[in-house]
């Protein structure tokens, strides 16, 4: 075999260990082979572009970003023995907004009884799309969906949300030598039972996109202020990010719902990285993503505590601004994390949630996408405050 055909096949054995799709780009590289005289011409296979950029972040920003935190910890994370070196291949979606989000809204006025005209909110930014249905003055139930990223909306009937009875009561171990006992007026009135709620939420889900059975439905809260469900939409297996929540106030009243307008939308398979490899991204939150909530718990986690109280208990845990903290990576899980590109799009990619110790909380999320996905724009900064905004 000549030489420049060895390096032929060598890149492409590069190629396909990086992703399988490269298999075809291969393939056709060979196929495209012209062998005449004895010397061998090959059109060698393209890389593929990334498929997503991520906004980049300066080291300014950065520093003025620490600068502002009165606890500012510095994390110097190390990789642990246990860790994989094995690579992979992981789904990718996108989450597309169709249709227009006016219509969206009148649509879901009338599975929550909300009349009016649809219109921009008054906090509506080009970059922060909002637009509301209802009053913007909480003085009724209303609906706000913003138009970027999930396509997130949400329900509220401020009717739900009583002040709590308050009454002060002497305290000898408060500085000020009182406290404050609050009690809730709507204590002991009618709520629906769990099996209620999971019912009442999966109808609901079900009339605004997200068709789903009660059994899948989770219980977060469930006292005399109230009881609250949520699901998480689910791509091969992989609980996401992308979470429904329903709340009712006692009476029973309605309080609150939350959805999501955005669709995922499968882009392809890609290769990922090693959990050791993926190690240092925790160093930066360019590369951190959300995961489904209940990877944080005790249900959903077999990391959970028994009595998260501890964390504020315990001494010597809390650490001090400025300290560097060495923390070993020893334990991941392959699972999907749901990140913003530089345009705010949302995308549903490979990670890994990466443990760092016993509790639920000593854990967190990275991409596990491979290098040659993604692209990292040049770090932008934006004045929020800046009045000359575009609106």
């Amino acid at each position: 075999m000549s030489e420049m055909l060895r390096k032929l096949f060598q890149r492409g054995f590069d190629l396909v260990s990086q992703s399988p799709r490269s298999l075809t780009v291969f393939t056709l590289g060979l196929v495209a082979m012209v062998v005449a005289g004895g010397v061998v011409t090959a059109i060698a296979p393209e890389r593929q572009p990334p498929i997503l950029t991520l906004a980049g972040m300066s080291a300014e920003d950065a520093q003025a970003l620490a600068q502002e935190s009165s606890l500012y910890v510095e994390f110097d994370y190390q990789v642990g023995q246990s860790l994989s070196d094995a690579r992979g291949v992981g789904p990718v979606y996108r989450l597309e907004l169709a249709g227009d989000p006016l219509d969206l809204l009148v649509s879901l006025g009338r599975t929550f009884d909300v009349s009016g005209t649809p219109q921009k909110s008054e906090y509506f930014d080009q970059q922060w799309p909002g637009y509301v249905l209802g009053p913007q003055d909480w003085s009724g139930p209303s609906l706000t969906l913003n138009w970027k990223g999930t396509g997130s909306w949400y329900y509220s009937d401020p009717s739900a949300y009583q002040d709590p009875v308050c009454e002060e009561v002497l305290d000898e171990s408060s500085p000020e030598g009182v406290t404050f006992e609050c009690e809730n007026p709507s204590a002991g009135e009618a709520l629906p039972t769990p099996e209620q709620a999971r019912s009442l939420a999966a109808e609901t889900f079900g009339a605004t996109g997200f068709p789903i059975g009660s059994e899948d439905i989770q219980v977060l809260v469930n006292d005399e202020w109230g009881i609250g469900v949520s699901a998480s939409v689910e791509v091969e297996g992989f609980p996401t990010a992308l979470e429904w929540t329903m709340f009712w106030a006692p009476g029973p009243i309605l309080a609150s719902v939350s959805g999501h307008a955005g669709v995922p939308v499968k882009v392809g398979d890609f290769a990922t990285m090693s959990p050791r490899g993926a190690v240092e991204r925790l160093g930066s939150s360019i590369w951190w993503g959300s995961v489904a909530a209940e990877y944080y718990t005790e249900e959903g986690s077999e990391h959970a505590h028994d009595d998260l109280d501890y964390l504020a208990q315990a001494e010597g845990l809390i650490p001090q601004p400025g300290e560097v903290i060495e923390v070993i990576v020893n334990d991941s899980e392959p699972t999907v994390v749901m990140v913003w590109d530089s345009d705010g799009t949302a995308w549903i990619v490979p990670g890994y949630l990466m443990r760092f110790g016993e509790d639920i909380w000593d854990s967190a999320a990275v991409v596990s996408l491979s290098d040659q996905a993604i692209n990292i724009a040049p770090p932008v900064s934006v004045d929020l405050m800046d009045p000359e905004r575009e609106r």
